[in-house]
């Protein structure tokens, strides 16, 4: 089996703007015939697909959709939406996001060149990297359901030519474990940061070194949420391998974004670069509260447009994910990208005692500290309606936790500005993430019930 095509990485800027413009012509014209949504939105910004030019003036006048958006537009023309841009007869596969935001499930019909193209994007950042045909990549991503998370690494592996070893996700940990010495050797690991994490704690519990149990490995890569850059070193570490990272959502049919083969931890120790794969998902970083494209360096919420997809295409979609953006030219390379490890979620945003508070930045505080197995964090109202903050932290064999607590406090005040109470606990009594954590929970409108 050939493998996928790689993103060129000898492209330059304007040839790419080139292919770019061809796909997004192709995209506007197709989905003003076929899609009432978008010929909507077109007829109200009085925008038609002749208008559409240049890059620029596509990003100028086509105008954004949300997740309400498409949420209202299921509701009226079910199941897909009026987006849906071929005739149902031709969808293969259908696709619904995880719900993990709280605002319900998006619908995503997929024809089948759409399915080989979430294939595609998942196979690519891991072929890019050093997967081959012949290797045994262990898929931690619980599998099957309708999201495109469940669908994509299976087929990215089949399109690699690699031996899948996709254990259920009701299998515990340990049981993981067993399977992976069962089936060595691993060559690659796919994993959602959080089970990486669960992964090497038990690895380690057991009495395994990972890379002495494991010396064939090539990498590991994550993908879902933000991690401390001292949690990725002592990965690489333990592993004896590079870590990868990638940027993925059912919006972008699998991966817009990866890591290539410096990894997610760049040379100085601080966090590497994940390219945009920018022929195929087109990105933009802007300012969520006016729109406007934010400058390199700094932080924006990411913005998708699908340049191949076929059924369910989403044009400017507006992610709410929180990211820090870099030009190409600043990266002296063809393609831009964010920053590994700072992925998070405007609306996971929590206003405590006038702070700005993001989860990932606790998490960034806690995981500093390598004793630390793992953390929840509560928001409550205490007595004389004060809000109060506490963590629930679980450490690691012999440890001096009461000399840890005390630090762990420090650097979580010192980096949010609030400060919260340290409980420790048994690691039993913590929850274990197979994929995406949420750790927190904000429990204030329950103290003002009466």
């Amino acid at each position: 089996m050939s493998l996928p095509p790689l993103v060129p990485e000898d492209l330059d800027r304007a040839e790419l703007g080139r292919v770019q413009l061809r796909r997004i012509r192709r995209l506007v014209e197709r989905v003003y015939r076929d899609s009432s949504y978008y010929r909507g939105l077109m007829d109200a910004a009085n925008l038609r697909p002749a208008d559409v030019t240049s890059l620029d003036v596509f990003r100028e006048r086509f105008p954004f959709s949300t997740k309400q958006d498409f949420l209202a537009d299921q509701e009226a023309h079910p199941p897909f939406g009026a987006r849906l841009s071929v005739p149902r007869e031709k969808v293969a596969l259908i696709n619904l996001t995880g719900g993990t935001s709280g605002q319900g499930q998006e619908a995503y019909g997929r024809t089948q060149a759409d399915v080989h193209t979430l294939g595609y994007l998942h196979a690519l950042p891991w072929v890019r990297v050093g997967l081959r045909p012949g290797h045994t990549m262990l898929n931690c991503v619980p599998t099957g359901g309708m999201t495109t998370g469940g669908w994509g690494p299976s087929e990215g592996i089949r399109i690699a030519g690699a031996m899948g070893l996709t254990p259920p996700a009701a299998l515990s940990t340990e049981a993981k474990v067993e399977l992976m010495l069962r089936f060595r050797p691993i060559h690659f690991i796919y994993a959602s940061t959080n089970f990486m994490h669960r992964l090497t704690e038990v690895l380690v519990e057991l009495g395994h070194t990972p890379r002495e149990a494991f010396p064939d490995l090539a990498g590991v890569f994550i993908a879902a949420e933000g991690y401390p850059t001292a949690w990725a070193e002592r990965v690489q570490d333990l592993w004896g391998c590079t870590l990868h990272e990638g940027y993925g959502s059912t919006q972008c049919v699998g991966f817009a974004a990866a890591t290539g083969t410096a990894g997610a931890v760049g040379p100085d120790g601080g966090r590497g670069v994940m390219d945009f794969f920018e022929t195929m998902t087109l990105c933009e970083v802007i300012d969520p509260e006016t729109g406007a494209h934010v400058g390199s360096g700094e932080e924006g919420e990411l913005v998708v447009t699908n340049l191949t997809v076929e059924a369910s295409p989403v044009i400017r979609f507006r992610t709410g994910d929180r990211v820090r953006f870099f030009a190409a030219a600043d990266r002296g390379t063809a393609f831009g990208g964010i920053e590994c490890g700072g992925v998070g979620r405007f609306d996971d945003m929590m206003k405590i005692r006038g702070n700005n508070v993001w989860p990932d930045a606790v998490d960034a505080s806690v995981f500093s500290f390598p004793e630390v197995a793992e953390y929840v964090g509560r928001v409550f109202t205490g007595e004389g309606g004060r809000t109060e903050c506490e963590l629930r932290v679980a450490f690691r064999n012999r440890c001096d936790a009461q000399k840890l607590t005390g630090a762990i406090g420090s650097a979580v005040k010192a980096r949010t500005n609030v400060s919260m109470s340290v409980v420790v606990v048994d690691r039993s009594e913590l929850p274990e993430f197979t994929y995406k954590a949420r750790r927190w929970s904000d429990e204030r409108q329950q103290g003002y019930r009466l």
